[in-house]
């Protein structure tokens, strides 16, 4: 191996490039099986659709549907499960039902298994919108008799003017789609099987289909401020009267499943903690709850799409996650309360976790495995990749992510991720500290993970480090950690940030005149929040941002988050004195360090004119900025043009801000096509 060259920090050469990375950007949605095979959702970049893919031994993934097809729905804004699949019996092929976004409906199609042929052309099952109105259909389940799929239905009513309020606009409810086909053309043959709150998710049928459950939240709440576990007995395929099994007051229910034998379990917080739950019927209607699993940790997140799951029931077991940062997969069995290690060396899983009786699958990653679609045998056997190996041919500049805890000023504990700088031909100079990215995940109710990452490597590989920070909010750590936000967004998030640079900086590992903090939406805010406030940051990129939170209610964002900010901040008129002292805008005159503002033209969630309010502000003043709006983009870019442009925007404000020479170009004389 050579010696390596000493190189300034930020202009190391790299094989790694704006637009190899934005080719790889696709993330991975929804996993789940149906018998041998299994089936998930990935983000397609050069399309800017979502595809459904499966594979099965002996067999590569391939596309379920056409090219076209866009697998995903846009209920709560964020999107909800869109698919299910019904195995076929005796080489029947498959019944899949899926929700296409191209017009929001949903279909059906039969699917031979994989090796016996295609997919039959979908047919709608529901009728198309009226005009003025828009329906969203996620998480369904099929009954027990196989006629029919029961899910969410979301309609909202256009508005009528800009800023009116889409509470009052927009309903759920649960609703018998018949498989028949009929209802595309009668809208008379879909039926309301229950209704109980403004929001809905989560609708599970017991397997004797004398039940049914769901979660249920009203406004001003947030699901993991508060939700209820309903429980209705069905009758003529209608719910009856429910009652709360679980939930109400400060506890959070975040998600419910029957298991084989019908017992109903669920995960909720009253303790502080996600954990898991087994609720068996009183003889007076009502359900006791028992947590089965007690453990101060977290085993599930924040119910932010429909039909998220981080545990599943089956005949061999209760599958789940737990952990307090680094995760861990396990199998635990209700008759002697045992729980058995599934994935070793896999340290992080998804939302979205499936299982039957013989395998899990789900969302896996590891800091030195990177990110894979894993089906885990509950026998004890070894889990296996279903979306192709890994490659490995760049690991050399990857970064491999480390879990660090920095200290407040007050002692209390921030979590962050450390990205250390990575390369093998090149290292800075001895008495020269690394520039350093804070990186500001969204939410801000999220969190980060310690796996590989395609944009952070693209920079480390060329000299800077990068700390994803998990500031008070963020979830994953105890429903204390997560209220640290409450009406402190804006100040706790921030001041996490600083003391993470800060930390870094102290131990030589962060050059503080050279650290720029980046984020996107929530995390958006919270860069704006940070160069409003404090000189901590050399500059910032943000991705479509909140910029002004008293716009950013009722009428300037969607339903789900319409009444968010009285969790974040507080309640108008009576605290507008917090408003005051936290809004970006009304401090924009207090920025003095350059940024790049990069936002969707089509965001309903975090609005243009939310970004424009601060590029508006910093161009009178003539401050360095550059402003891209991407067409056809929402709140997230899926085109890979739009990410390799971002990615070649925050080089400029980096080499800009501090003086170095930010190449995103093959500057390691590898192949081309490289993907990070």
């Amino acid at each position: 191996m050579s010696e390596q060259r000493v190189l300034p920090h930020g202009e190391w050469p790299s094989p790694l490039t704006a637009e190899s990375v934005a080719t790889g950007s696709g993330g991975k949605s929804w996993p789940s099986g149906v018998g041998e095979e299994t089936w998930w959702c990935a983000n397609d970049p050069a399309t800017a659709t979502v595809r459904l893919l499966r594979t099965a031994p002996g067999h590569a993934p391939e596309p379920v549907l056409s090219v076209g097809a866009s697998v995903r729905n846009r209920s709560l804004g964020y999107g909800g499960r869109p698919y299910a699949v019904r195995p076929g019996s005796d080489g029947a092929p498959h019944l899949l039902v899926f929700s296409d976004h191209r017009d929001q409906r949903l279909y059906s199609a039969g699917t031979a298994p994989l090796g016996a042929g295609g997919t039959s052309v979908p047919v709608p099952l529901t009728p198309a919108d009226q005009p003025g109105y828009e329906t969203c259909w996620a998480d369904p389940v099929f009954t027990p008799d196989g006629t029919e799929v029961w899910l969410v239905r979301e309609v909202t009513r256009a508005a009528r003017r800009p800023d009116e309020d889409p509470a009052p606009r927009t309903g759920r409810d649960i609703v018998a789609v018949p498989l028949d086909g009929s209802a595309a053309t009668a809208p008379d043959r879909l039926r309301v099987v229950g209704r109980s709150h403004h929001f809905l998710s989560t609708p599970r049928i017991s397997p004797d289909g004398q039940h049914l459950a769901w979660l249920g939240w009203d406004h001003p709440r947030m699901p993991w401020e508060t939700t209820d576990l309903m429980v209705a007995p069905v009758k003529d395929g209608v719910a009856g009267e429910p009652v709360r099994a679980l939930g109400g007051g400060a506890v959070s229910v975040s998600q419910a499943a029957w298991a084989p034998d019908g017992t109903l379990y669920s995960m909720a917080d009253p303790d502080g903690w996600a954990n898991l739950f087994r609720l068996t019927p009183a003889p007076d209607g009502t359900w006791h709850a028992e947590c089965v699993l007690p453990m101060e940790q977290e085993c599930a997140g924040a119910l932010w799409r429909v039909g998220a799951s981080w545990f599943a029931a089956t005949a061999a077991g209760v599958v789940l996650r737990h952990g307090v940062g680094e995760q861990r997969l396990a199998l635990w069995d209700p008759t002697d309360g045992t729980l058995r290690d599934l994935a070793p060396g896999w340290t992080e899983f998804g939302a979205d976790l499936w299982a039957d009786d013989r395998a899990a699958v789900v969302l896996s990653a590891s800091p030195t495995l990177g990110r894979a679609v894993l089906r885990v045998p509950l026998d004890g056997g070894d889990p296996v990749r279903c979306d192709g190996e890994r490659d490995t041919t760049y690991d050399a500049w990857r970064s491999v992510p480390e879990r660090r805890i920095a200290k407040g000023a007050d002692g209390r504990e921030v979590q962050y991720v450390y990205y250390p700088p990575t390369n093998p031909d090149c290292t800075g100079p001895a008495d020269e500290a690394p520039p350093l990215l804070i990186h500001v995940h969204g939410g801000p109710t999220s969190s980060n993970g310690a796996a590989p990452d395609g944009e952070f490597s693209l920079f480390c590989s060329r000299g800077f480090a990068v700390a994803a920070v998990d500031y008070g909010g963020s979830t994953g750590y105890g429903r204390a950690y997560r209220d640290r936000l409450r009406h402190t967004w804006g100040v706790t998030d921030v001041e996490d940030s600083v003391t993470v640079a800060g930390e870094l900086a102290a131990a030589g590992l962060a050059d503080p005149a050279r650290t720029a903090i980046r984020g996107g939406s929530a995390g958006g805010w919270t860069t704006l929040a940070a160069l409003t406030s404090t000189d901590a940051f050399c500059c910032g990129a943000v991705y479509y941002p909140i910029s002004d939170p008293e716009t950013w209610i009722y009428g300037q964002t969607h339903d789900f988050e319409s009444r968010y900010m009285e969790y974040l901040v507080g309640k108008l008129p009576e605290d507008q004195e917090r408003f005051d002292r936290v809004s970006p805008i009304r401090k924009a005159g207090q920025i003095t360090s350059p940024l790049v503002m990069l936002q969707g033209a089509d965001d309903f969630i975090c609005r243009p004119d939310q970004a424009e309010h601060i590029v508006d502000a910093v161009a009178r003043r003539g401050l360095w900025h550059r402003y891209l709006l991407f067409e056809g983009e929402g709140h997230g870019f899926r085109q890979a043009s739009s990410v390799s442009a971002s990615l070649r925007a925050e080089a400029e404000l980096y080499g800009h801000a501090m003086g170095i020479r930010v190449d995103l170009s093959d500057t390691g004389g590898a192949a081309p096509g490289a993907q990070a």
